[in-house]
């Protein structure tokens, strides 16, 4: 990123400052937050406080599209099908031309949050302060960060996850991933997203293959884990070269990489303050899917507290959305071996308008019966006696 987006550290505590509102964390909910309020060019005054110094080009988000979404300007790639199957299996394909999949650079979404934010007077953002302490004082709350303090009337944590909370997740998706620049022609289907192939178990864990093409001589390649534990880069290093020596990319340019673990199923944390983001709640269990969740809570948020002074937490899914990812998480914990085929039959629904509405949260009812018919009963059946009978011993 440039300059301007850069903070250097102070040596010296600043006053404890008063501020209306104070946004904790500035990654994708903070911004996306920020971005909204600043759309409506609130007066109050807006401190967000993250601890980077700098902002980089460190992620992708995806998403099936929803006709005119307010992000429409960022996409830089759209596929209009998606590729998935079983290892050793040919590949199968389903469209999404009403829906397609749509990919968003973190470095152009990063760039556009602080260009729109620059433009509102009364919202700053303060690179490298953390926050160390969040308490409530009377009628307002007291936030103490390592280059001074602040009082602020309102205020929203959008912090990730710490690492007790991050500990009760159900699963975790972790990956390792690059953007490669080759200089040699491969078979690429720019039209296609490879949205979960190669799908095998790998030490007892469940994975697959994600790809994006980005040109014919560029791609973004990863090798995702669904896993009962987080795993470190190093961890996924040695799997991830040997696929990259598969697909014969072995020698070709790294340009950026990217590496995370996303909880999946974490469990809501009991806090004084609202929280927003993957600490709130964001990602969507069975998936770990969750841009588009954030940009449709800042939105609400931004127009709650313009009209009435107070934010909003990040909200959770509906009733029967939330009961499904429950499910379907229970049975890859309990029977692993079953994702490869339980995600096989779920992206090869016929109807792929219901697959979309499911995977964007705007199912209703007959999807939600279409989706339970089309996969294999014995095992969610088993869970759901199994999780009954835990819940009433």
């Amino acid at each position: 990123m440039t300059a301007p987006y850069t903070n250097i550290y102070k040596t010296a505590l600043e006053p404890t400052r008063r501020v209306d509102l104070a946004i904790i964390g500035g990654g994708c909910a903070g911004l996306s937050l920020a971005r909204e309020l600043a759309a409506r060019q609130t007066l109050d005054s807006v401190v967000i406080l993250e601890p980077r110094l700098q902002y980089q080009d460190d992620r992708s988000w995806c998403f099936w599209s929803t006709p005119h979404h307010a992000l429409a300007h960022l996409v830089s790639h759209t596929w209009s099908s998606w590729m998935f199957g079983k290892q050793g299996e040919q590949s199968k394909t389903r469209g999404c031309t009403n829906n397609p999949y749509q990919y968003i650079r973190s470095a152009d979404f990063y760039r556009d949050c602080l260009d729109r934010i620059s433009e509102c007077p009364s919202i700053e953002l303060k690179l490298g302060f953390t926050v160390t302490t969040i308490n409530r004082q009377n009628d307002a709350w007291h936030i103490e960060t390592g280059q001074g303090s602040f009082l602020a009337k309102q205020v929203i944590d959008t912090r990730p996850p710490s690492p007790n909370q991050l500990s009760q997740a159900n699963l975790y998706q972790c990956f390792l991933g690059a953007e490669i620049q080759f200089d040699h022609g491969i078979h690429t289907n720019l039209s296609a997203v490879e949205l979960m192939t190669d799908m095998r178990m790998l030490e007892g864990e469940f994975c697959f293959t994600y790809v994006l093409p980005l040109a014919q001589d560029r791609l973004l390649i990863e090798l995702t884990l669904f896993a009962t534990r987080p795993y470190s880069a190093e961890d996924l290093a040695e799997d991830f070269h040997q696929l990259l020596v598969e697909r014969g990319l072995a020698q070709s340019t790294i340009i950026r990489t990217e590496y995370g673990n996303l909880p999946m199923g974490l469990p809501t944390s009991q806090n004084e303050h609202p929280r927003a983001g993957i600490g709130g709640g964001a990602l969507r269990p069975s998936s770990g899917y969750g841009f588009m969740r954030i940009q449709r809570w800042a939105a609400l948020c931004a127009e709650q507290y313009c009209k009435q002074g107070n934010v909003l937490a990040q909200t959770a899914s509906g009733f029967w959305l939330q009961k499904m990812d429950q499910l379907f998480l229970s049975v890859i914990q309990r029977q692993p071996t079953l994702a490869p085929i339980l995600f096989d039959k779920l992206l090869g629904q016929p109807q792929t308008e219901r697959f979309i509405r499911f995977m964007n949260d705007r199912a209703n009812l007959l999807d939600y019966l279409y989706i339970v018919v089309s996969l294999p009963k014995t095992p969610f059946i088993q869970a759901l006696i199994s999780n009954f009978l835990r819940r009433h011993v």
